[in-house]
Order: C-alpha cells, then structure tokens, then sequence
C-alpha cells in the first residue's frame, strides 16, 4: 500500500485505486484511463504496508507512479470535461521515458536496430531521428504529422506498434500527444544519456569492477562483467573476443548455457530497469532482452536443459523465464528483501534461490510453489545476507556464501522432518574467509568448491575438498528429528561438531590488492578464475593456488586527468560575481573603518575556498558586518571568483588584491592561489564533508538507525570503515562505478538523473559532484592513514548586532591533524540555539529576530565550536548606573548586564528576603515569629540578611532539605533498593550533608564504594544501575553534566564525544560485580516481565578481570578517559578508583563546574547553563566568567558546598525584587531581577502543614514526617498530591524527572484535593488556635496573611474579609425564616397527598383484575401452542445428536496442519490478587481472585521468523468449575492481545509488534475477535466463550511482519482482560508461536492428537474428550439447544397485564417529602453550624484562598 497518496496495490498488477473519488462504481469503470496502471504493475511489483521495497527501487517507483497519476489526472480532466490545458507540461523523462522503456525499447535498442526497422528509442536523440522509413518519428509541435503517434494510434483495437504486444492505452497515446503538441521539449538530465553500441563502446580510464564471470562449457571462452557490457576474453587471456553491449548499465551475473552456444545476462540500470539479455555466442547477435521491474536483476541461472533461465529480483521475487521467448514461467515471492542469485537443482525441477533476507529458499518451478527454506528457521544460522549460490553438479546439494564470510553446504530436501529451530539441511561449515563472500562455485565433477570474499578492498579465495560422504548418520539424523528444545546438551554438541567438522582447505589464497566479487572453475577443474574490485581477471591453478596469470578484464585508454573541467566548472558552479552589494548601510551609520577575516587568503585547488567577513567600525563605537554591503574588485579576474555573499572561490593560480569597498572606507585583501591541481581526493577529508553537507548521512536519511530504502551510512560519518564498505564491497560496489564515476548510482541519484526519494542534491560539475566523481575515479578508496579534523574554530566571537534583523556571517575554520588548516565554512553546520533570537542557514549566515542572545554552534566532522551571538535592539535613551555590589557574583553579573545594556532591579523586601531564603535553604517558611523579628530588626540590610543566611546553613531544616535532593539525583527507590535499603541509603546520604562532606570526597565514597549495600549504604549506587553502560551513562551525566548516552550507538550529534570513548570510559566500570549477601535471606526485590527478581541486599567488588565489548567492531575495548586532567589515584589502584580520582580532580573542567551550575540554578530558578545538567559547546553559559569564578573559588574552599551556597545567597544578584523595569522586562537569563521559583512537589506539601500549623500524615511513616524527610518515593500519599506536583520518580539522574511547572491538573488537585482540605480541618492546627487565642478580627485576619503569605496584609484585604464575616448573621436570620414557612404549608398539604394515593390504588387494583379475566381464553391457546413447540425442537435436538459424532469428526479434518511451538515462559506477572504457575506441559494456571486486569508472560525463543501467536485456554479441575476461565461458569474475556519484542542481547528495548488477522473457532455471541488486536484495552466485547466453559478454546494472530531473530528474542505477551463483570481472567492457558505464511486456525495439541487417529481406533476417553468440546462449540449443537430452550420459556405476559401492574405499582408508593422543604432544612443545619464558628469558618476559607495564590505558590 502506498499510504502516502492514498492507493493500494496488489501482487502482480492494480487491484484497488483509492484516489478523491466517491466509490461508487468501479474506478477503471469511471476512469478507463487509468487502466495504464496495469501495464505499468503488471511485471509483478509486490508492495508491503511500508512500500519497504529496499534500497533505491522505491524511489523509481514513485516516479513511474507519478507518471500513471498524471495519466489518471488526463482522463480524470476528460471524464469532467476540463479543459486539457489544465494540465502541467508533460516532462520527457519523467513522464514519456517510461511509457516508452516499458513498452518500446525492449525492440528498438542498438542491438538489436536491425529487426526493429533501424530506429532506436533508447535516448531522446536517437527517437527524434527516423529509421528506415525515412518518417520523422517526432515533429515537434504537430503530433499528427509524427509518424510515431500513427503507429501506435489504435484503430478498430489494433495498433501497428508495439508489435505483438497489447497497444498502448488511449491515455498514454494523449499523453505522448500533448508532448509532442508542447514541442517535444528534451529534459533528459545530462548525465542519464544512453551513449554507448557497438559502435561506440565503453571506454575505460579504469577496469570496472567484476561483479560475475563464467568459463564456457568447453572452456576456450571467459565471458567477464564490464559496463555496459559483456567481454567475452579467450580464456588464456590473450584477447577479447566479443563485445556484447546491450541496454543494462550494470551486469550483476553472465552465464553460459549448458551447450555453451548462447549467453544469459542479468543486470540493468540501478533504479531504472531490469534486464535478462540472451545472446548468441557465436554469432554476437542479441536473441532476447526481456525487461522486468525497476533495479537490476541479479544471479541468472540455466535450467539443466537449457531452456528457462531463472533470476532474482530486487523486489523480493524470484522468477523463471523461456529462454527463447521470455515467457514468464515462475513468480514466487517469498522472499522478504532482495533476491541475490538462484541455481537449479540437478533434475530442473526446483529453482534455490537466496537473498539479503538471510535466507536461501526453495522453489517448485511446476506449481510456483514456495517449498521450503533450505537453511530452515534457525535463528543465527546465516547471519547478514546470502549472497551467492551453486548447486552440486549430480546431488541435490548447494553451497552458499554471505555477509558471515562462512561458506556452508545444505542438501536441498530434507531427511528428517522439520522440527522447530533445526538446521537439519546444514551439511558443513567451510573454513571461513575475510569479509563476505560473494562467489561460491562448484568444480564440473563436484569434487572441488570454491568462494571468494571481499573486504576493504582485499581479498581471499579458498578451494575446498567436497569429494566426501554428505549422508547422514543415523545418529545424527535421530537427533535432528527431535526438537532442538528437546535435545540434550550432549546431543547438541554432537550435531554441532558434526557440522562444523571442516572440510580439506586445498589452496588459499590472500588478494591483498583488491576484493573478490566473483570465482569460476574452468570445465577441466584444474584453473580458478577471479576477477572483483580492481578489475583483473586472475587464473589460478586450482590445486597449488599458483597464479597462473591476470589480465584486466577491459581495454583501458590513458589519463583520465580532467583537472582544467574541473576547474572550469567551479568557476561556473560558484555565484555570479559581486556586482551590486546584496545590503545597504543605513543612512544613520557613519563608518568609520573595515576590517577583515582573514587579513590575507591563500588557497590550493580547484574546489578550494575562503568566506570573508567584513566588519565595520561605527562612529559611535559599534561595530556591525558589512561583508554583503561591500563592492568586491578583483585585480587578476582569472585567479578567483568572489560572491555577493563573501565567498572567494579558485579560478586559477596566481597572486592578486581583493579590494572591497564601503561608503567611503576601502579594504584590500591579499590573495594568493598556489595551484588549481588537486593532488587527490579523500574520503576522510573531502567525501565525508560533502555527504554530510548535502544530508546522504544525516539521522532523517540513510545515517538513520536503519538507514534508508536498504542502504546505510554512519550517522554523519562517524565510521569511514562502515561508510566505505556500503559504497564498494556492498552488493559489489553497487554504488559507485569507478569504470565510469559519472554513472555511478551515488552520482545519479544525488543529481536527480535517477529518481530520489531526497531530490536533487548537486549537480554534474559543481564541486560536491566533482569531489565525488574524483574519489570513485581513483578507486573509491580509504586512507586510514589520512588527516582528520583535530579542531575547529568559529570567527568572529561574541558578535553584537545592534539592529534586529541585521544579519552576521560567520566563518568556520578547521585545523588538520597534519596542521593544515582550512575554510569549511560552506561544509560545516551552523545553529543558533534561541530560534526566537536569531536564525542560522547552511551558508553561516545568522539573521537576528528579536533582541537576546542565541549560541551559535559550530559542527563540522565531529568537532564542535561555540560563540554567543548578541542582538541588541533599539536601546534609545539607555543610561548605565553601576549597581551597589555586595560580593564578586554582583560584580560578573553588573557587567554583564552593561554590555546588554539592561538595569538592574531593586533589592527584595526584608519581608520578601525572610521567605525566599528560608524555601530556598530549608524548604520550609519561615513563621510569623520569625517573619515579625527579622523585618523589625533595624540592623544593617546587608549585616542582618547575611546573619539570617548563617544562621540557617546547617540547620536541621536545611539537612533535610538536600539529602531529599541528592536522593533524587541518587536515585533512592524502593524499586531497585526495597524500603529497608532505600531508607539505609537516605541515612547515608543524611549523615553526609549534615556532616557538610567535601563534594569531591562524596563523590568519591560514591563511586569507590564496596561492600554490601546493608552494611555500606552508597554502595547502593551499584545495586541501582548494575551494569557497566547505565552506570558510566549515569556517572557522567551526575557528576560531570554530559550525555554520553547519546554517543552510544554513534558518534555524539551534538558534542565532541565519540561512540569510541562510551565504551572506553564504560570499561572503567567493567570490573565490579554484584553478588548476594547472605544477609539477604530469601528476601527479594521486584521482579519485572523481563528481569528476575534480585536480592534484598547485594554485595559490591572489584573483580580482577572484566572487560566491554564495543558494539559496532566486536572488539574488547580498554578504559581510557575521554578527556585528560591532572589527578591522584591510589597506587594499584581499580578501574573505579582511577576513575573516581579523575572524575573528582580539581582540574576536571566538568566536575566543579556542572555542581556549582546546578547550586545556583537551585537556589536561582535559573541556572547559567540550562538545562542544569546539559554541558556542552553547543550550550555556553550565559555568563562564563561569573561561572569560571564561582567553580574556581568553590575548588579553592576544598568543595564547601556550604560555602558555595553562601556565597551565593550573599551576593546582591541573589537578592534582587522580581518587579522589573523598562529595561530589563524582557531578561530571563542575565540575573537582571530575581525569577519566582514554584515550590517544588515536597516544599509545597510542606509548606501547606507549616503555615496551617497541622501535622503530616503520610502512611506508612510516623506522624509528623515532612515529605522532605521521606525515605524514598515509594512512599505515597493517597490522593497522589507528590506525584500530581511533579516529584522525580527516581529512575535516572536527569534533572528533567522533577515538574516544576504551572499546569492545571496540579492546580485542580490543590484547589479541590484532600492534602490541603484535611490540612485545614484539622481541629488541632494552628488556624484553630489562633481563633480562639486570637479576640480582635483584623489582627486575626493579619497574622493569617503573615503565617501564610509572610507578609503584612493591606487595609483593603483585612476590611474585605472583615465584611465578609459580619454578613453571615444576617443571611442565616434570611433562612430560618424561609424554613419555617415552608414547614406550616408541608403540614396542611402532605394528608391531602395521602387521600389522594389510597383512591388511586382502588381503581388501579379493580382494573387489572377485570382485564385478567378477559384475556384467560386466549392465554390457555398460547400455552398449547408452546407445549407443540417444546416437543417439535426436542425431536430436531434428537435426530441432530445422532449424526454428532460423525460431524465432530468431520471437524477435525479441517484443522489444517501448521506446526505451532510451544512457548516456555522465562518469567510471569499478573495482576495484584493473582498468581500465575508454570506447569510442566508449558501451560500456565492461574490462582487466586481479581476483578480485571492483565497477564505479562516473557519468553526469550530462539525461533525466527514468526508469523503468527495462538493463545489455547485450557480447562482445569478446581473446586468450583472447570475452566478455561476463572468464574464458575468457565468464561473469561480477553479484551487486548499485545506482543512486544526485543532482540535478546538488548531485553530492554521492547517494541510492539503489529497483529492481524485475529481467528478464533468460537465466540460468545455478540464478540468480535477482532477487538483483540485493535489497541484498545477495554473493549468490551472481544474474546469470550459464555456457555462454552469445561472444553479448549483457542485464537490465533498473525503478525503483519515476520519476527523473531538469528540472535535469540525476547517476547513479552500482555494478555489485558478489562471486562466490566468481576473475575472473568484466564485460569488456564498456552501460547505458542508457528512460522507458517498465513497459518490460519488449525487444532490445538489436545484435538490434533485425537485427528491422528482413525475414528474407529479411538479410545472411549478421546470420544469423549472430542465429543464434550464439539457439543460446546458446533453451532448447529448450540442452536438446537437454543431453540429448545426458547421454546421452553414461559408465555410471556401480556403487555395489557404489564401495563396495568405497573400503573399499580407507581399509585403504591409512598407520598414523598417535600423537596423543598428537604433542602432548607439541610442549609439551616448548614448555617446553624457555621454561624456557631464564624470566624474559624473564615479564617479556614480565608487560608484556603491565601494558598492558592500565585503568592504561595512560588518563592518570590
């Protein structure tokens, strides 16, 4: 399916079209025209849901789709009468180049010119000339004077052209006319031209690479792989014989027939076509070109007999053709990625072919039936893709090679029964070669095999002894009958050695100098022939491995030196040369001087280049770019070129000035060009930049995890290696063509000549192109060796531009390894970090947007660089007054605030700083007390407020308040540690803070610590976190604020950290292990649905060995530092201790650094670097020098963290009024006035019990715990008020776990929760005595607001609240009142209500008596009538029964026979009430009670490729019921099944897997299994069997994609019953798994068993155990009993009777109290209480309100 424009396609051709068209009537029926479709489809295109067709042939697709649209767009133009100059220009090669490739070139192509009239439609200038007719095909503007168009005009049905063949669609004919009619226009790209024939062969500057060769039969001939071409060499190599040049580009295989008089050849164009050629060998004539799909086609084969000739497709087919026709004789598309090459067996009857989907399957050619995969379902036993196959000349055997490098031996039919996870056709594992092989080839007598192999341009082949007894012994053939599962270890093993027991190695021999794509055995047996990477064909003997002889496999002709086009075509890829400036300097500008970047430019090479910037001096002292305002004049124009923009670009060699020129200041540039010659091109230096720049390797392209459409690059290049191989030795250098560089697939797909999902990239001649074409001319090869970028910088730094929307150019340098430094200015990526400050494009230009600052970061090949970039704005009327400074912060801080031009607020009141500073240090209030004494206090401002800071540092309050926040970042959580260890850990923490313990010792007792977690509670850092990777992920996002998780699988995209320094700095922590302290006892903790439990308490060590394996190369890695600092680490000392001494070190840049950051963005609101715990070059500080001095003098105190908090509680910044001014309104990063602080989860809790004067009481703990002095976050308070105000799960150290936002679900939760209501309730809180304490109303009223809001309350809000007290007296007189009249009319009115319903119930009683009496006739009927009816469906029941055990097992045939696996639960969860047990047949059982809930069942298989899961629901024995379910009645309802999956390596990154297809052989009436797979876990009406219970049920799913991995998987099935009626779960179940394409329902082991045997044969208890499940489940069975009990029901009562009973019924009841009168009484006793307690009443609203103000809320 095509998802994206909306239409679905089927296998074979167009099934459906769902186009914005109403679905009326058929769309081919509406729109014939579209019918096009089915040319274009009908070779057999095979879609999935993705289009996930692989590699490059999706994109051709979506071009010849856009063409059919068009097409449906023409006839959807006629079919609404529209005009058809609606319609766009019709494109040549877009839209008239496919009609006529699929239809026309088959016939008129060179080759074959002769037979098709000598007119050639190949390329668009060989269709404009005519053929032997001398007609002009094409007269441009005039379609019907083209001969063309008459020939293929139908008349009567019939067209003359093509011939044989089904004419073209009327709409494809318009098409071509309107083409035509709008002038025939050529829009071919240049690069995509056909250019060559026999005529006009390739010519080669370079051997192209040799993807296949063949010896004929006789062994005088090789025929050799060139471009364009096939070269048929004598076989000693003395000569080329032939020339075989057809249309296909690429040859992926040539082979000669059995005879050896003709050549089949398979190739194409990559992305375009293609193409099965047939030739004959003697005459050199082209018998056949048949055309299929859109990408080449790979590994033709000859049937025995030499008629059919097989090959892939990169569409995942396989198909067989007549050789002489091209009649398409098989189709099968089993495969699930590319086919790469196919073999007949011995007798012709089956085709074997192999792909990149990992396996080599098996075809019958008669019924195109898929048979089996020969490599079977092993998982692991082919890793990577299969890429070559043979098959042995007299035995059904083949040999296969691939991405392991591990050629194999597999008999093709099976001699034991397939069984799940066997590899019983595996006959031998050869000795293994380098890389992956690409050839395998078997001698003409079967005694010798062998393969070829490539690897980073070298190469090994290996001739093996295959002259042995491939039979099975009975031995070996016993065990591989039996279920891997089910063999012993010493069974396995046996298998094992037998396989891999190797075969003679006769030679080896190691191609240092290129790799090997392809090897052949002469006929005779003795010469091997091979040819790969560099072009040569090599004879070896076979037998010693002697080179015999090489040859290149083309002619080559001289230099291929084009550094004058190259030269010349970057002079014309650059910009147009400066003429008028691109900008205009303002008329209120007075320039007084210009300087430049850099002062003076030398460049070497054609493509080398240099961006100035120009920056202008102003008279009032600013400075501004003026590099797009200047006039450029080149004195020698020859030398270089120069932008509007500023880019100086090579012309030609010399010396020349560069004058730039501006209002009337001038500047001139020396400029010098030391050669226009590029020595070479490097993947390293030059490729790599360019893929980067143009996005090929970029995270949304094919760097993406998966890469895109079968091709992968490293994630921006970080892996030359990996990059390298997926442009050459993948699929034998696909990609690039270094025969001729121009044609290869990376040049016409980044210029559009090929169509590209991406678009047009470059184009041929501009440096990207050229830089590319010159690596793939020189061999497309990798210099390890080659100078990589050490450092970049970026000019010019802190940039301030005074007006916004002024722009700035940026420069970038790089600096070399070898200390060459360069311009990549144009390479490098360019962002600002504040979008809303300023913008970044791909050139460095940066357009300011509003007035702030942005960082501008750097990033070019994995290096990074970094400046803050100022837009300034209009600050008319700005005057600077120093601000008074208390400490050296103020002084950082004023400085910054003068150069951005903003005033600094005021300082806070005393009132203000007395509650800031006790949430802040404490996280409580301070009380009304304390808030009276310090504002009355007289004292110096500064001296009192400094005082106050002393004297709470230290406190209690204040020990409490950050051990909860250095339990947050430590992550103390009963889920890893249970309540006993958190609650030791916590203490730990406690005892540290309280003892104010350096913070780099406590980062070292952290990470040093061992022991046990009960005895050494830090040591609880290991327990939590457990392996190596979480804990260096960890360690160096906590204590050094960097994200090296972000560097695992690929080189860091945002910093300078790479993939190889995450393994290296986690091998730090590859040695300490975890074990079990005795301590512990069978105490355990969690326990999840992929890890099993763990101990209670665990014991730390260092252990001697340990190592981490890096997960890109597989190589053990070794620790090392990413970066170095001075430190001291014990002698002998652990990997931890060395890394603890270097994380800790005074000259670690980041770990004084990231924790006085995170203090002060605590203590702030806003730290200088946000987010707190994020460091990078990308995220400067806002101010790096207030930073710098704040981590120096926080080092130089000896880590005081008490110190550090000081300091910065008493500097005037601190301190400062929130209130803004005109100038610093619009700061939020420069400390210009102070930024309200939310409280956080537990201050805010607390708080609320400080200022009410309540107690806490928080379950689980003691009363009076503050939530600041929980132990951990498992404990909870009930209405979820902790976790509602965002407190951190602690689950990772990341600062963004805590919620310190405003949103309106907190809010609800606070205005209308039970923590703040049961707070003021309270009878002994505070508020409660303060009323009674308290007489005067306005001094209550005002120590409400002290206590609460720490502040004095106005004249205004005391009166209000006073008002508000005095009216309730007045409104409960109003309400008695009102009471009392409503009770004296209720006491007149209730008897007459009471009158009223005695007579109503007379004549309701008298009526329906007389009403039974006149209906008892015809009720006497209807009883006889039901008797009949009773009687009537016990004899149907009876008969039925007679005939049930021959339809019962009847059922049983239809079954089918998929083979499901049993699945063997690894670990099981269920929901709280419920225990799930495994029993021994692999079912589960559960016990226990609960209402609804899910099963989580993990299984770890080693089954791969899975299609579909069944769930069996078994009956059980129990002391009510018998199953399946739980309920007595045996019923349950599954409303979701959900499979997740994650490869068994990495358990933890499950992904969902989509279902489909959901079955069941029974439901409860009114279910839909479907409901079961469609995400929604409450359906209500999904899988149930009511009525069915005491028997199996069973349902399936299918899975839309295969699952399950070589490596091992790990499954985990969430079975979610959710039904609203109680207890209705599984009691006892099974699942399994089949690998069977569409496996249907088929019978569950219990039932399968019973079909095995003969109806006669069976025992009494199989009847019975068959019968007892069909009388359950047979509708026929159930709908007889139905009607049975439908005709036992009772006569139903006449509705006359219903009718009149409930006219009685509602005249009975009771007279009902007035609800009026219900209601005053309720808000009398309302009022009565509150009038009694008016003023506790009013003081508890009053608080309420208080504390739901922004005022409380935040910390101001």
């Amino acid at each position: 399916m095509l998802s994206q424009s909306g239409c679905e396609f089927g296998v074979n051709g167009l099934r459906t079209l769902t186009c914005c068209v109403p679905p009326a009537t058929s769309i081919l029926e509406r729109f014939p025209a579209i019918a096009c479709f089915d040319r274009y489809f009908r070779i057999g295109f095979s879609f999935s849901s993705e289009l996930d067709t692989g590699d490059e042939m999706k994109s051709t697709f979506i071009s010849s789709f856009s063409t059919c649209l068009i097409l449906a767009a023409a006839a959807m133009s006629v079919a609404d009468d529209k005009p058809a100059g609606s319609l766009p220009d019709v494109s040549f090669y877009k839209d008239i180049r496919p009609i006529l490739q699929a239809n026309c070139q088959g016939c008129h192509q060179p080759a074959k010119s002769k037979s098709a009239g000598e007119y050639v439609m190949t390329s668009y200038d060989l269709l404009m000339k005519a053929g032997e007719s001398d007609e002009a095909p094409v007269v441009a503007g005039k379609p019907d004077d083209s001969y063309l168009v008459q020939l293929i005009t139908t008349k009567d049905g019939k067209a003359e052209m093509p011939r044989d063949r089904k004419p073209l669609h009327q709409t494809e004919v318009d098409l071509i006319r309107k083409w035509i009619a709008q002038g025939a226009k050529n829009d071919t790209p240049a690069n995509a031209e056909v250019r060559y024939d026999a005529e006009h062969p390739p010519v080669y500057a370079l051997p192209p690479v040799i993807t296949s060769l063949d010896f004929s039969p006789d062994g005088s001939l090789i025929a050799v792989a060139g471009y364009n071409e096939v070269l048929i060499h004598k076989a000693d190599g003395s000569e080329i014989a032939a020339r075989l040049i057809g249309l296909s580009e690429r040859i992926e295989s040539v082979r000669f027939s059995p005879d050896g008089g003709r050549l089949a050849i398979a190739g194409g164009k990559p992305g375009r076509m293609g193409e099965i050629q047939v030739w004959d060998v003697v005459k050199r004539e082209l018998l056949l070109s048949h055309t299929e799909t859109y990408d080449t086609l790979y590994g033709a084969s000859w049937s025995p007999d030499g008629t059919r000739i097989a090959f892939g497709c990169s569409d995942n087919t396989v198909r067989a053709i007549k050789a002489d026709t091209g009649e398409q004789i098989l189709f099968n598309g089993a495969h699930s990625d590319w086919a790469l090459d196919t073999v007949w067996n011995p007798s012709g009857d089956h085709v074997i072919s192999v792909g990149r989907d990992r396996t080599a399957k098996l075809t019958e050619v008669a019924t195109q039936r898929f048979i089996d995969n020969v490599t079977s379902i092993t998982p692991g036993a082919l890793k990577g893709g299969v890429a070559t196959v043979d098959t042995h000349p007299t035995r059904d055997e083949i040999i296969v090679g691939g991405a392991d490098g591990v050629p194999k031996l597999f008999r093709i039919f099976r001699i034991t029964k397939r069984v799940i996870g066997d590899n019983a056709n595996l006959i031998r594992e050869l000795a293994p070669l380098r890389g992956v092989v690409f050839s395998v080839d078997y001698s003409a007598d079967g005694r010798r095999a062998v393969a070829g192999s490539s690897l980073d341009g070298k190469g090994d082949i290996l001739v093996y002894d295959t002259d042995i007894d491939t039979s099975a012994p009975n031995d070996i053939k016993a065990i591989l009958a039996k279920r891997v599962q089910s063999q012993s270890d010493a069974e396995k093993k046996k298998v094992a050695e037998y396989q891999k027991k190797s075969l003679p190695v006769i030679a080896k021999i190691a191609v240092e100098d290129s790799g090997i794509y392809a090897v052949r055995f002469s006929p005779d047996g003795k010469l091997v022939a091979a040819g790969g990477s560099n072009g040569k064909i090599r004879l070896y003997e076979s037998e010693t491995g002697k080179l015999i002889k090489e040859f290149l496999s083309v002619p080559v002709s001289g230099d291929r030196s084009v550094i004058e086009q190259v030269a010349a075509a970057a002079k014309n890829a650059v910009d147009e040369a400066a003429g008028t400036p691109l900008e205009q300097l303002s008329a209120d500008q007075k320039l007084v001087s210009i300087e430049s970047l850099p002062k003076a430019i030398e460049l070497a090479g054609a493509f080398d280049k240099s961006q100035l910037v120009l920056t202008g001096r102003l008279a009032d002292g600013t400075s501004l770019d003026v590099t797009r305002m200047v006039k450029f004049d080149v004195a020698q124009p020859n030398v270089v070129s120069v932008s509007g923009s500023g880019l100086v670009r090579v012309i030609g060699k010399g010396q020349t000035k560069l004058n730039a020129s501006v209002a009337d200041q001038k500047i001139e540039i020396p400029v010098n060009v030391t050669s226009v010659e590029i020595a070479s091109t490097d993947y390293i230096r030059d490729v790599t930049p360019v893929l980067s720049k143009l996005g090929c390797n970029q995270g949304t392209c094919h760097g993406s995890k998966d890469g895109k459409n079968g091709f992968k690059l490293s994630l921006r290049g970080y892996d030359p290696i990996y990059d390298t191989r997926a442009f050459t030795d993948e699929l034998a250098s696909r990609r690039a063509n270094i025969a001729a560089p121009e044609n290869s697939l990376m040049l016409l797909k980044a210029t559009g000549a090929v169509p590209h999902l991406g678009g047009q990239l470059t184009k041929p001649g501009e440096p990207y192109y050229e830089t590319i074409r010159r690596w793939i001319g020189g061999g497309a090869k990798l210099d390890l060796t080659s100078a990589r970028v050490e450092s970049i910088s970026i000019e010019p730094q802190m940039p301030v531009v005074q007006k916004l929307g002024a722009k700035q150019q940026m420069r970038i340098l790089a600096t070399y390894t070898d200390g060459a430094v360069r311009d990549v200015t144009a390479e490098a990526f360019i962002e600002s970090s504040n979008g809303d400050v300023a913008k970044a494009d791909g050139t460095g230009l940066v357009t300011t947007e509003r007035r702030g600052e942005a960082a501008i970061l750097a990033r070019f090949e994995g290096k990074y660089a970094a400046t803050t970039l100022t837009a300034m704005g209009n600050r008319d009327g700005f005057a600077w007054v120093d601000p008074e400074k208390w400490n050296f912060i103020d002084g950082h801080v004023a400085n910054k605030l003068k150069r951005m031009k903003i005033v600094q607020s005021g300082l806070c009141s005393d009132a203000e700083f007395i509650r800031r500073i006790h949430l802040d240090l404490t996280g409580l209030p301070p009380t009304a007390d304390q808030v009276r004494a310090f504002v009355s206090d007289k004292a110096d401002t500064k001296a009192k407020r400094y005082a106050l800071i002393d004297a709470l540092i230290g406190t209690d309050d204040f020990v409490d308040h950050w051990t909860n926040k250095w339990a947050d970042l430590l992550q103390v959580n009963r889920k890893f540690l249970a309540p006993q260890g958190a609650t030791a850990f916590r203490s730990w923490i406690r005892t540290e803070i309280a003892a104010n313990t350096p913070y780099d010792e406590f980062a070292r007792k952290v990470l040093t610590s061992e022991g046990s977690n009960k005895e050494n509670p830090a040591a609880s850092y290991f327990k939590i976190l457990r392996t190596p990777q979480d804990t260096m992920e960890n360690t160096t996002h906590l204590w050094l604020g960097i994200r090296f998780n972000c560097n695992k699988c690929h080189d860091h995209p945002f910093e300078k950290w790479t993939q190889d320094q995450y393994y290296e700095t986690a091998a730090f922590f590859a040695q300490f292990g975890l074990k079990t302290d005795p301590a512990s006892g069978d105490s355990k903790i969690g326990g999840t649905a992929v890890e099993g439990a763990k101990p209670l308490y665990e014991v730390v060590f260092d252990k001697p060995n340990g190592d981490i394996t890096h997960d890109r190369t597989g190589a053990v890695t070794a620790p090392q530092f990413p970066f170095d600092c001075d430190f001291e680490a014990p002698e002998k000392a652990t990997r931890r201790q060395q890394l603890a001494a270097w994380i800790s070190s005074p000259d670690n840049p980041y770990f004084a650094r990231s924790y006085v950051n995170r203090v002060w963005g605590y203590l702030n609101g806003v730290g200088l670097i946000e987010p707190l715990d994020d460091i990078r070059a990308g995220n400067p500080p806002s101010n790096p020098e207030l930073l710098d001095d704040l981590t120096q003098k926080f080092i130089g105190s000896g880590f005081n963290v008490r110190e550090l908090m000081r300091n910065i509680c008493q500097s005037r910044t601190y301190q400062l009024s929130i209130a803004t001014n005109e100038w610093n309104a619009d700061d939020h990063t420069n400390y210009s006035h102070a930024t309200p602080k939310r409280l956080t989860a537990e201050v805010l809790y607390d708080a609320i019990h400080r200022v009410t004067g309540s107690s806490p009481a928080i379950p689980g703990v003691p009363a009076g715990t503050r939530a600041a002095q929980l132990p951990d976050v498992g404990v909870k308070i009930p209405d979820g008020f902790l976790t509602n105000f965002g407190r951190p799960a602690r689950e990772s150290a990341c600062e963004c776990e805590r919620s310190v936002g405003v949103s309106l679900g907190p809010i609800m939760a606070l205005v209308s929760g039970p923590t703040l209501g049961t707070a003021l309730a309270d009878p002994k809180n505070d508020l409660t005595r303060l009323v009674a304490e308290e007489k005067d109303d306005r001094k209550l009223i005002g120590e409400v607001f002290l206590r609460i809001l720490n502040r004095e309350a106005s004249k205004e809000e005391i009166d209000t609240v006073v008002a508000a007290m005095n009216s309730v007296d007045d409104d409960h007189k109003d309400l008695k009142e009102e009471l009392a009249q409503r009770e004296t009319w209720w006491k007149d009115e209730k008897p007459k209500r009471e009158r009223q319903r005695e007579n109503d119930i007379g004549r309701a009683n008298a009526d329906l008596e007389s009403y039974r009496k006149q209906i008892a006739p015809m009720l006497a009927e209807l009883e006889k009538q039901r008797e009949g009816k009773i009687q009537a469906a016990e004899g149907e029941l009876a008969k039925y029964r007679e005939a049930l055990p021959q339809a019962a097992s009847k059922r049983l045939t239809q079954g089918g026979d998929t083979e499901w696996h049993l699945l063997e639960a690894s670990s099981l969860a269920a929901v709280k009430g419920v225990t799930l047990e495994r029993l021994d047949d692999r079912s589960i059982q559960a016990s226990g009670s609960a209402d609804q809930g899910a099963y989580t069942i993990t299984v770890n298989t080693t089954l791969a490729g899975i299609t579909g899961f069944r769930i069996e629901a078994l009956p059980y024995t129990k002391e009510k019921g018998v199953g399946p379910g739980m309920p007595e009645n045996g019923n349950f309802v599954v409303t979701e099944f959900e499979v997740q999956a994650a490869s068994k390596s990495k358990p933890n990154e499950m992904k969902k897997i989509a279902l489909q297809n959901p079955q069941a052989p029974f439901l409860q009436g009114g279910f839909s299994i479907a409901l079961t797979a469609d995400g929604n876990t409450g359906n209500q009406n999904a899988w149930a069997i009511a009525n069915a219970g005491g028997v199996v049920h069973w349902a399936t799913w299918e899975t839309k994609e295969p699952v399950g991995t070589n490596e091992g998987t790990t499954f985990k099935f969430v079975i979610h019953q959710n039904h609203s009626a109680k207890q209705h779960l599984l009691g006892r179940f099974r699942i399994s798994a089949t690998t069977r394409k569409s496996p249907g329902l088929s019978l569950p082991e219990s039932l399968r068993a019973i079909a095995l045997v003969d109806q006669t044969q069976r025992t009494e208890a199989q009847t019975k155990t068959l019968m007892t499940w069909f009388e359950k489940v047979d509708n026929g069975l159930l709908e007889r009993n139905a009607a049975l009990a439908t005709a036992r029901q009772p006569v139903p009562e006449d509705k006359g009777v219903t009718q009149r009973k409930a006219v009685l019924a509602a005249v009975s009841k009771p007279v009902p109290e007035d609800p009026q009168l219900l209601r005053l009484r309720t808000d009398a006793g309302y009022s009565e209480k509150q009038v009694t307690a008016v003023r506790l009443t009013t003081v508890q609203d009053l608080a309420w309100a208080l504390i739901n103000t922004p005022e409380f809320l935040f910390n101001h």
